[in-house]
């Protein structure tokens, strides 16, 4: 797997599996972190209307700010 730093513009964001998430709100905006072995999903739709699903692996945090997110992951 090839993981790489993700900063996508977003229309809406759906956490698969929610138990596989936790939710916290720092600093820098809301923050999940992926919780499952190897990685958790996120499936993310972009302003274009285009819906990508991502790996994000375990213990990892996803940052959500202003209709931007920004995480660790890879295409699936």
């Amino acid at each position: 797997m090839v993981y790489s730093y993700q900063v996508v513009k977003f229309q809406t964001i759906s956490f698969v599996q929610g138990n596989h998430w936790s939710q916290s709100v720092g600093d820098k905006g809301i923050l999940y972190k992926s919780l499952k072995d190897p990685f958790a999903k996120l499936i993310v739709q972009s302003a274009n209307g285009s819906k990508k699903l991502y790996h994000v692996p375990k213990d990892r945090t996803v940052v959500v700010t202003n209709h931007t997110i920004h995480f660790l992951g890879e295409l699936a």
